[in-house]
């Protein structure tokens, strides 16, 4: 694939690359609403053989994955994955991913070079679920298993509003959320669930796995941009729902928790200060989850 692949809040990728190499990002789009003037450059390109660890290389755990990080420089670094070493270079105007590999397979080294990118530009990457109900648009957090799905699920059937289901970028500048899911992404437990609230849901699409039930699907119009309110944070333990109030520091584990570790040296000061405002300007709870919840 030659040409202009994506366009992420105005951080365009043109790529000269297989498309089974660059299906990673297709988490990102392209999605129209997404789209804005271009402020920022990304090339990717491909070039053969395999780059070894250095020995000052580190390990950074993702959410499906891990990599090892090896730094070069301020704006430099190489990451290396399963089957790909890929070299970030950012500029000020442009930057280039150089995915060295034997495999035209996808590789998580890709997706954190790109998700770094983001940071560069001012761009939050948060794993959550995210709703608009009543005036509020709250993100609920939590690990794998915690319910995020089901709740998401419950507040859309009685009216809320979808943003994303899983991933978004927080844009600082603006306070603004940007969804980057377009449905429900359903294991067969979770799709279950679906179907005995809406029993004429038509037939979902399977996707990297995972059926995807559209917010068409549910009758739920999704709002790309909102501006981040409120905070909850799933917990699952025990049988009671409760509700608390979350002191600072746990506030700021959660959100390291939920974006990840940015590895260039310049993104680590502004990532820092960005979860620093999350944590004390919004809205904060803890919500303890039946065992039972999905």
């Amino acid at each position: 694939m030659t040409g202009v692949l994506l366009n992420v809040l105005g951080v365009e990728v043109h790529a000269q690359a297989p498309a089974s190499l660059l299906a990673p990002l297709a988490l990102y789009g392209p999605h129209a609403a997404l789209s804005r003037p271009v402020t920022h450059r990304v090339q990717v390109q491909v070039r053969p053989g395999r780059r070894a660890p250095g020995p000052e290389a580190f390990t950074v755990r993702t959410h499906s994955a891990q990599v090892q990080v090896t730094p070069v420089g301020s704006t430099e670094v190489w990451i290396h994955g399963a089957t790909q070493d890929a070299h970030l270079s950012v500029g000020r105007e442009g930057s280039v991913i150089t995915v060295h590999t034997d495999s035209a397979g996808p590789d998580e080294a890709l997706m954190v070079a790109f998700t770094e990118v983001l940071r560069t530009q001012g761009f939050l990457p948060l794993h959550a679920a995210v709703l608009e109900q009543e005036g509020w648009v709250t993100a609920l957090l939590g690990p794998s298993g915690t319910g995020k799905s089901t709740a998401l699920l419950g507040a859309l059937l009685s009216g809320a509003r979808p943003v994303t289901e899983d991933y978004g970028l927080f844009e600082p500048a603006t306070g603004l959320l940007h969804g980057l899911d377009a449905g429900l992404r359903c294991l067969p437990d979770t799709l279950a669930r679906v179907r005995a609230a809406v029993p004429d849901l038509p037939e979902p699409p399977v996707v990297r796995g995972k059926a995807l039930v559209t917010w068409e699907m549910l009758g739920a119009g999704q709002r790309w941009h909102a501006p981040l309110t409120h905070v909850e944070v799933l917990r699952r333990d025990g049988s009671e729902v409760s509700v608390r109030l979350l002191p600072l520091a746990q506030r700021v584990m959660n959100l390291w928790a939920a974006t990840g570790v940015p590895i260039l040296p310049s993104n680590r000061d502004w990532t820092n200060d960005a979860i620093g405002t999350l944590a004390r300007e919004l809205s904060w709870a803890e919500r303890t989850v039946a065992n039972h919840a999905g």
